[in-house]
């Protein structure tokens, strides 16, 4: 009885000379006499994981090895306040994926959280450190300088700092060159079948041209090969338009809910193919509301005429749209969410551009005024351009 008391006194000294210990060696980091520490970043560590390509909360059972830890700094809730950072042994710092220098064993950087703010023009800051495995050795405080005497060490940063910039590969900008190789593969196959029609569609004077004599509807129906395959290539380059502004943000149609959730750049493609196929649809839906109604106003003369000037059209305008897009696909412009309210405007007038060009231009030699043709154009562009503004807001 005496051995188990004895034993027991013994494994309660030892575990309060060890909480004692632990204790000691956690004791709190004290930075710099000129400042006062304000919050510790030390539970805040994230890891990035690849299953989940996320960063994710550091665990000290599964991220004991990790060479590089990550934290998000808000640079807006700590304006005028400093983040010190120091490593037990040689580490590095990373700035939003860029390394900006060497951090020195046992010292303290100081970086002024409003420099950063200056530089970077973000609201949220990824800093990351490479150096020995796991997070006891670095520590990462936000302080408040009592003395504000010393500049911080990042005012320099932007004038010297290594710009070595991880290659980032987005789904997007994959499926973005896909998509232009495939409609260039597409315009040159038209252009070696039949170059003569190829030329006279890719041609804007074609559009204003009225001569009954030599008009592209006499050699091209709407369902010859040329027409059918430059209806395609419209139908491509609107899904193309249409997938850019989602994957920015603004949702033209609802077409997100029909769009895969993922995007990766097979799924990007299937959805591609998909909105493809329902322009194409709508193109000759359109084409078919054209035949109806020219019969009843007898313009049926006048539908051939009408379509191939509208598909015309439709390529000019949009392969202007897809070549712009796609170079700010690769750019990531700041300015889209300024332009966001005013996004249709620019569709908004080309469809009333065309609606005055094909007035004008099919109106009978002599007479000024046609009104089967006026109410003929409305019912096939502007009923269609009203309805399709109020379904894409």
């Amino acid at each position: 009885m005496k051995s188990i008391f004895l034993f027991l006194f013994w494994a309660f000294t030892t575990a309060l000379f060890l909480a004692g210990f632990q204790s000691h060696a956690a004791e709190k980091i004290t930075p710099p006499e000129q400042f006062f520490p304000i919050y510790n970043y030390q539970n805040d560590w994230l890891v990035y994981n690849a299953q989940y390509k996320n960063y994710v909360p550091f665990s000290q059972e599964v991220d004991e090895s990790s060479r590089y830890v990550s934290v998000y700094i808000d640079l807006i809730k700590n304006r005028k306040y400093h983040l010190l950072l120091r490593s037990e042994t040689k580490s590095y710092l990373f700035l939003e994926g860029a390394l900006q220098r060497e951090v020195s064993q046992e010292q303290w950087l100081d970086m002024n959280v409003d420099s950063l703010y200056r530089i970077y023009k973000k609201d949220e800051l990824l800093l990351t450190i490479y150096g020995s495995p796991g997070v006891g050795e670095k520590n990462l405080l936000l302080c408040n300088e009592r003395k504000r005497n010393d500049a911080g060490v990042i005012e320099a940063a932007a004038s010297n700092f290594i710009n070595i910039k991880p290659i980032l590969f987005s789904p997007f900008r994959n499926f973005a060159v896909l998509s232009l190789l495939l409609i260039l593969i597409l315009n040159a196959w038209i252009f070696n079948v039949n170059p003569l029609a190829f030329i006279r569609l890719i041609n804007p004077v074609e559009l204003f041209k009225n001569d009954p004599r030599d008009q592209l509807s006499k050699l091209n129906k709407p369902y010859s090969n040329s027409i059918i395959f430059f209806v395609v290539i419209v139908s491509m380059l609107t899904s193309f338009i249409l997938l850019y502004f989602s994957a920015n943000k603004i949702n033209l149609f609802s077409v997100s809910s029909i769009l895969s959730e993922k995007s990766n750049t097979l799924q990007l493609a299937g959805d591609f193919f998909l909105l493809s196929l329902i322009f194409f649809i709508l193109f000759y839906g359109k084409y078919v509301l054209m035949a109806l109604v020219g019969s009843m106003l007898n313009l049926d003369k006048l539908v051939d005429v009408l379509f191939i000037k509208i598909v015309q059209s439709s390529y000019l305008f949009h392969a202007a749209v897809f070549l712009l897009v796609f170079m700010l696909s690769f750019n990531s412009p700041l300015f889209l969410n300024f332009v966001k309210p005013y996004i249709l405007f620019p569709f908004l007038l080309f469809y009333i551009g065309r609606f005055l060009i094909l007035y004008v231009v099919t109106t009978p030699p002599g007479s000024i005024i046609n009104l089967y043709l006026f109410s003929y154009l409305c019912v096939i562009e502007i009923i269609p351009l009203i309805i399709g503004i109020k379904f894409a807001l």
